[in-house]
């Protein structure tokens, strides 16, 4: 009787730490899917800025109209856009044991010695212990950064849907067009 209750003890040991794996496992994905999430919202609210910038820019050019201002704030918009999008993307990298290339900025193996999609060599590092690992730190550290810059992000892209897009842009411009040839 006590080997069946030591081989029953042992089994639900294993069963449980099979569970923990499997739910840190599942958290990892969580928040990865989560920030994926995130970075897209970013990256929808960029290109939204870079058109607000090409008709700033059209318009400035082809009215003559002084636009700097104007410009200038878009793009500075689209620098911290950029800049959180980087944020986010670094602690994606860091869930997965990725590192950031700083040449095509995209994701690549922690250890990895050269990227894989443009073949610039990192700089050797040596190889830290599990329990000291800095990317852990890193994600303690930019946790509420990322949640801010996600906040963030979603306000920009509720402005941004408020703008009116290209087609509708365009739609107006046609019908103006139009009126503007029927009073002819």
């Amino acid at each position: 009787m006590k080997n069946f209750d030591t081989l029953f003890g042992d089994v639900r040991e294993n069963a449980m730490a099979a569970a923990s794996a499997v739910s840190k496992q599942a958290v990892k994905f969580y928040d990865a899917s989560k920030h994926r999430i995130s970075a897209e919202g970013i990256k929808r609210s960029i290109v939204k800025k870079l058109i607000v910038l090409g008709k700033l820019t059209y318009k400035a050019t082809t009215q003559d109209v002084d636009l700097s201002g104007d410009i200038a704030k878009t793009v500075e918009e689209i620098t911290e856009l950029k800049q959180s999008l980087a944020l986010v993307n670094a602690h994606i990298a860091s869930i997965k044991n990725q590192k950031i290339c700083p040449a095509c900025e995209n994701a690549v193996p922690q250890y990895s010695v050269f990227c894989n999609i443009c073949g610039h060599k990192f700089e050797t590092e040596e190889p830290v212990a599990a329990e000291e690992s800095p990317a852990e730190e890193a994600v303690a550290v930019t946790e509420n950064e990322v949640v801010t810059v996600a906040e963030e992000a979603a306000a920009v892209t509720a402005e941004a849907d408020e703008e009116e897009t290209p087609a509708e842009a365009e739609k107006a411009a046609n019908a103006e067009a139009d009126e503007a040839a029927e009073k002819e």
